[in-house]
């Protein structure tokens, strides 16, 4: 479901979400929110997840996948130490 509503800046950068999408998203006071401007210039706002609830997220999107996780700290370790070895240089 779409849902369209318009704001106004205030001198302080602020803009009040209309109470239509707090409902919608159900925003109460002291929620979080987080802004996303994407490449082609339009701006999205969505509730933030908590750290948590993030990795957990990502945790589910790679259990779907098969993943060697060895090799991944193996590929890491050697390019962090390739990239420390430059730097030294």
């Amino acid at each position: 479901m779409s849902v369209s509503e318009s704001a106004t800046l205030t001198s302080k950068g602020q803009v009040t979400i209309p109470k239509r999408i707090r409902d919608e998203l159900g925003l109460e006071a002291g929620a979080e929110v987080e802004f996303i401007l994407d490449d082609d210039g339009s701006l999205r706002v969505q509730p933030k997840e908590p750290p948590m609830e993030r990795l957990r997220a990502i945790q589910d999107q790679l259990s779907t996948h098969e993943i060697d996780i060895d090799q991944l700290r193996r590929e890491s370790k050697q390019a962090w130490e390739s990239q420390l070895t430059e730097e030294e240089s």
